[in-house]
Order: C-alpha cells, then sequence, then structure tokens
C-alpha cells in the first residue's frame, strides 16, 4: 500500500463525518441506536402508534450520509 493510499480515510470514516439530512434523521452511531431503541420499546408498552412508526424510521436502513459509498 502507497502512502497516498494509507493516509486516505476509509468510507466508514467519511460517513461518520456527514451528520443524515433525511427528513426522519436516522441514527449515526450506537448512543443514537440505544436511545432510538428505547424509544421504540416505550412506544411498543404504551401502544403509541405514531411514536413506533417514527423510532422505526429512525432505525430503517438505508441512510445516505452512513451508508453511501464514498470514494
Amino acid at each position: 500500500m502507497s502512502g497516498a493510499e494509507a493516509s486516505q480515510p476509509s468510507a466508514a470514516e467519511e460517513a461518520a463525518k456527514r451528520p443524515c439530512a433525511c427528513v426522519i434523521a436516522h441514527v449515526q452511531n450506537g448512543e443514537e441506536r440505544d436511545r432510538a431503541q428505547a424509544a421504540l420499546d416505550n412506544a411498543l408498552k404504551t401502544n403509541d402508534a405514531h411514536a413506533v412508526f417514527i423510532a422505526c424510521l429512525r432505525l430503517m436502513q438505508p441512510c445516505p450520509a452512513r451508508d453511501e459509498v464514498t470514494r
């Protein structure tokens, strides 16, 4: 591997720098995933259909900011 290739950030590192710009923001890291999962669990316990829908949208794939392959 040449020096230029070694200094290039990976696609995962690049994706971590870009915030989600979707209408319903997708989770970008483990902490956000835990909060969205807790919100989903709470919504299911309280039979809040709208909150279930929003939590599911936050947890769904793909997110262009997180999952897009950059080169």
